[in-house]
């Protein structure tokens, strides 16, 4: 099992795990929510066919490092640990077809980190996907502030974290060991920063500071993101150059062609930090009505013989495997690869995995940028085998 945002087939499509607020799905908002409050998450996805199958879903807990944790079920939860899907309808002149799913999540009775399996109702080790969430239980207060980089050769390209952590009334014996913060940029994983260590502690009144000056609380800034809109396949939306259907009736989306940015920072309003807005504006509603269609990317640039190419962004997992990877056409001078997405508004990056060659060189990066950061604080209480999540805030990079 793959403790991390994953897909194991093909068959599913676009899937959103999101906070409800008054009852409404936030779906811009990340998987998160407080242990001693009425908010719930809302989990919608698709599977791509048309033959119906009886679903289930299960809940694992995490440590802070997302691997197993060696609590047994009736230790996180309060009911039966095998949930059925029962919530979904057919699409209605899609193609493909497809069937959309709703599940609302039951909540932990603890805070932490866990994992949402998805599998075929019956064999929890058939599984389709998973998805990350957090519980927490805010027993501290974080102070932030968000900076450019105190380390000269950095100061033009990274954005700076300084933060504080007072974590109230609880015993930590050793902070440094007991206490464990965590960073994210844009909530994606792959590229938090941990193991960091406080540059200055108050035990007597349960107090750390983190203002470092060695880069570990330091990420590239990136540049604002890319962006494209299918909301309609009527007709072409920003950043797509042709909307056609090929002859099996699958439709095709060429978007406009991307090129290397330039190293001056130009600001742009419309993005939403990586993440996608599922949305149908032709005739219908998004859930059963809107289409999938092959999204065809191109990027002219120079060739990377020695490192590889991908399309990254929330719609994808930020993942950098067989699927969204480019592929580099001598002909056109450029990369390019098609991923099938369902109608909407997507943000998305270029990375570069090679030696000697910065992941955001095909983007730049600035300190200007505008992104979304969250601080995660776990306490692990001596002589317990659970790390809890004792703190979370989100906060912008606006402030710089």
């Amino acid at each position: 099992m793959v403790f991390d945002n994953y897909e194991y087939e093909n068959l599913v499509g676009m899937t959103q795990l999101v906070p409800t607020q008054n009852g409404q799905p936030s779906f811009l908002e990340n998987p998160v929510v407080e242990l001693n409050d009425n908010q719930k998450l809302n989990l919608k996805f698709d599977l791509i066919t048309d033959k119906f199958e009886y679903l289930g879903a299960k809940i694992y807990h995490c440590n802070k490092d997302w691997t197993k944790s060696l609590l047994r079920d009736m230790e996180f939860l309060d009911e039966i640990n095998t949930f059925r899907i029962t919530e979904y309808d057919f699409s209605l002149n899609t193609n493909p077809s497809y069937i959309n799913y709703r599940f609302e999540v039951p909540k932990p009775t603890i805070s932490g980190n866990f994992i949402l399996s998805v599998f075929r109702r019956g064999n929890p080790d058939d599984i389709l996907f998973n998805r990350k969430f957090l519980v927490v239980n805010n027993q501290s207060v974080i102070e932030q502030q968000v900076r450019m980089s105190t380390t000269v050769s950095k100061r033009d390209e990274n954005q700076q974290i300084d933060f504080t952590v007072s974590y109230g009334n609880l015993q930590a014996i050793n902070p440094t060991q007991d206490i464990t913060v965590v960073l994210l940029q844009n909530h994606r994983w792959q590229d938090s920063r941990k193991n960091l260590r406080p540059s200055l502690i108050r035990p007597n009144e349960n107090y750390m500071e983190f203002r470092l000056l060695t880069l570990e609380n330091n990420f590239p800034g990136w540049n604002e993101f890319r962006f494209f809109d299918i909301r309609t396949l009527s007709v072409t939306g920003r950043n797509v150059q042709k909307i056609s259907t090929a002859p099996n009736g699958s439709i095709q989306v060429q978007l406009a062609m991307d090129k290397k940015r330039e190293r001056v920072y130009t600001q742009n309003l419309r993005d939403v930090n990586g993440n996608f807005i599922l949305q149908n504006n032709d005739p219908g509603d998004v859930a059963l009505n809107a289409d999938y269609a092959h999204v065809n990317f191109y990027l002219q640039s120079e060739e990377f013989p020695n490192g590889k190419v991908y399309v990254i962004g929330r719609f994808n997992n930020w993942a950098l495997d067989d699927e969204n990877i480019m592929k580099y056409n001598p002909s056109r001078e450029a990369y390019q690869t098609s991923i099938l997405l369902k109608q909407g508004y997507y943000d998305y990056h270029y990375l570069v995995d090679a030696i000697d060659t910065s992941a955001y060189v095909l983007e730049r990066s600035h300190f200007q940028t505008e992104n979304d950061y969250e601080i995660l604080v776990y306490y692990r209480k001596q002589g317990n085998v659970n790390d809890e999540l004792i703190g979370y805030k989100k906060f912008n990079s606006q402030a710089l």
